[in-house]
């Protein structure tokens, strides 16, 4: 090959650079303009939904001196606060996060007066239904200094009813006994 053949071959180099690079160009802002587009069109997720309803029942039992080991039987009363999250999802079974908080139930010695505090509180997730029973312990112990340390069990039984269309809890009952 001579050096004008060459020479000519080299003026055709930055001219297919230039066509090349121009057409890789609008391929690259296609496609960015393909996502785009497809982003702005897209249908948006379906998201979760949930219902929140609030209960607040009386509560009373006993909890024996047999059961327990203490020299008196306990009688207990007060509220119990039970807050039913009920979430639906699209992918998922729908759920309910029980949140319960019997704090404000009080026992009381039957023999001596004593005042027992509890520690009722729990956060359940469960499957969602028509229906749900729930038996859960919490400890109980006198209202005195240290003396969780010494803590007894007691237990709550709650019985919980839902309305299937809204899914809103519609009832809810409850008692307390020991193990």
């Amino acid at each position: 090959m001579n050096s004008e053949s060459l020479m000519g071959l080299e003026s055709l180099k930055p001219e297919t650079e230039r066509k090349m690079k121009k057409t890789y160009r609008g391929v690259i802002l296609s496609l960015l303009g393909g996502i785009v587009g497809a982003l702005v069109v897209a249908v948006p997720a379906a998201r979760a939904q949930s219902t929140v309803s609030t209960f607040t029942i009386q509560v009373s039992g006993t909890a024996s001196s047999l059961k327990t080991g203490l020299p008196e039987t306990v009688k207990f009363a007060g509220p119990v606060v039970i807050t039913a999250t009920v979430v639906t999802d699209p992918t998922l079974p729908p759920g309910v996060v029980v949140s319960i908080d019997g704090r404000g139930v009080v026992g009381t010695g039957q023999k001596t007066g004593t005042v027992y505090k509890n520690e009722c509180e729990a956060n359940l997730t469960r499957p969602f239904g028509p229906t749900d029973a729930i038996e859960m312990t919490f400890a109980f112990f006198k209202d005195a200094v240290g003396s969780y340390l010494a803590s007894k069990t007691g237990v709550l039984t709650l019985s919980l009813t839902y309305d299937t269309t809204t899914m809103a809890l519609t009832n809810a009952t409850g008692a307390i006994g020991t193990l």
